[in-house]
């Protein structure tokens, strides 16, 4: 979840501008603040991704005016992957071959603000309503897999009604409190002005603390669950996904050895583990609204389909 740090000049720089503004508008701060923590850089896409976005089949759907990219591999019933915080949907190219072989498609999209989707900023209401459009637009999934921040704009999906009869988090965030808490400390806010910061920054996207932190959100949500989370990761806490399992009724908590935060996205073992879990009930998968692979092209490319007013918007309830 976390990104590289910047360096050291870099970030003299930022708290000496922070700190003259936070002298003379301290809500223009707080709000520069918040626009840092919420625009994600976009990197190159290393070989192995353009390959596999290659073979895919290209989608586009529309998303708060926003026109985000998506790629599709294999027929059957849908698998919907999520890419964390500053990644890309074609990160999951691994899981390719093993999910497309089980006789499962594979749904991937960029996220607002990430790889070839429109927007700069980003946040977790806007990946949980991008979740929900592509749902509305396709029809049913039959489960998802979601990596890092991916599994709190999905979890935050469900809890908005999104029906997702499987779900795998792979090194979920807990909650996003310590890393906003982070970027504070680097641009100089004093410690005792962080929880007030944060509340605020959350009011300001529409979502109250309790419905953005997955650990919260994991009581309310009943869909089988397998965390699967490396003890070695240092972006996010094994811990965090400890939490998280220990909280969600039907989940269960694999731990892993050696593959920290990314690795874990090319695992052989963690790939087979997440394949068979989503394969348990396979036989009472949902379908497509129609036939198979057709239907869903079907629902890609239909024009009228992709018109903004003809999805709902995600409402708080």
């Amino acid at each position: 979840m976390s990104r590289p740090g910047p360096t050291t000049f870099q970030v003299q720089v930022l708290r000496l501008g922070f700190r003259a503004l936070r002298a003379f508008a301290p809500d223009l701060a707080q709000r520069g603040a918040e626009r840092l923590f919420s625009t994600p850089r976009r990197h190159r896409e290393p070989e192995a991704e353009r390959e596999a976005r290659r073979r895919g089949r290209p989608f586009h759907f529309l998303s708060k005016g926003l026109r985000l990219r998506g790629h599709a591999w294999g027929e059957g019933p849908a698998i919907l992957c999520l890419h964390g915080w500053e990644g890309r949907g074609t990160q999951f190219h691994a899981f390719i071959e093993p999910l497309t072989q089980a006789g499962f498609s594979l749904l991937a999209f960029d996220q607002p603000g990430h790889g070839g989707s429109e927007g700069r900023r980003s946040g977790p209401l806007d990946w949980a309503q991008a979740i929900q459009d592509l749902v509305h637009q396709v029809g049913p999934i039959h489960g998802l897999i979601a990596h890092s921040l991916g599994a709190a704009g999905a979890a935050i999906a469900m809890d908005h009604g999104v029906p997702v009869p499987r779900a795998v988090f792979l090194a979920p965030p807990a909650q996003p409190d310590p890393y906003f808490e982070h970027l504070l400390d680097l641009l100089g806010f004093p410690p005792s002005e962080h929880a007030k910061a944060f509340v605020a920054y959350l009011q300001r996207t529409g979502l109250p603390p309790e419905r953005v932190r997955l650990r919260s959100l994991a009581s309310r949500l009943s869909s089988p669950l397998l965390v699967i989370h490396d003890r070695g990761d240092r972006d996010v806490p094994w811990s965090d996904g400890a939490a998280i399992a220990s909280a969600w009724p039907s989940a269960t908590l694999h731990i892993t050895e050696g593959l920290g935060h990314r690795r874990i996205l090319r695992d052989a073992s963690v790939i087979e583990k997440t394949v068979a879990f989503l394969g348990e009930q396979a036989g009472t998968a949902l379908p497509f609204h129609g036939d198979g692979l057709r239907s869903l092209e079907w629902h890609l490319y239909q024009r009228d389909l992709r018109m903004e007013d003809r999805v709902p918007q995600l409402t708080l309830t």
